[in-house]
């Protein structure tokens, strides 16, 4: 019994330890021209998701990467939208406000921003908020710091907000600032 056993063992290692497949590549694998690309890839952290938002704005993590904002604004306007995980994508959500609380210069301040639904966001949801307000742009550009608070799906997300004023503002094709 043993010696079959052990002859069993033997002809299984040598059907498969003795077969032609070779690990290495073969010829029509490997290739000999060089690859063209169309555009660079975007850039990148390290977590994998962009530097910036679809729209050239900071971004802003939720919730250990459940969700982002982006932040854009102009002279005339701040914008907050809110995206996925990898902060590609938007997704509404059925907040009314977002609240931005600033400081800056030992003052703090509290900024309601409304829900202002863009065209493919659900009835009742939204995922773009925006305020005209002057007072939050100066302080924005002043280089306050605060926090975004917003619900999402019943839970409340906060995020840390401070402007970059790393970059150029005139560096980023349709960065509105």
């Amino acid at each position: 019994m043993k010696k079959s056993i052990l002859l069993t063992a033997v002809a299984c290692f040598w059907i498969t330890g003795c077969s032609k497949n070779d690990p290495s590549p073969s010829p029509a694998d490997q290739a000999d021209s060089v690859i063209d690309m169309d555009q660079l890839p975007p850039l990148s952290d390290p977590s994998g998701h962009p530097e910036h938002g679809p729209r050239g704005g900071e971004l802003i993590e939720l919730g250990n990467e459940a969700f982002h904002i982006e932040m854009t604004h102009s002279d005339s306007s701040v914008s907050f939208y809110v995206l996925d995980g990898a902060a590609k994508n938007p997704v509404g959500i059925e907040a009314q406000k977002l609240t931005v609380s600033l400081k800056h210069d030992g003052e703090v301040k509290s900024f309601d921003l409304p829900a202002t639904p863009q065209a493919d966001d659900e009835p009742g949801k939204s995922s773009h908020f925006a305020s005209t307000d002057e007072e939050l742009e100066h302080w924005l550009e002043a280089g306050a710091e605060g926090v975004v608070i917003v619900d999402i799906s019943g839970k409340s997300y906060t995020g840390q907000v401070s402007h970059d004023h790393d970059h150029g503002h005139d560096d980023h094709e349709g960065h509105d600032h």
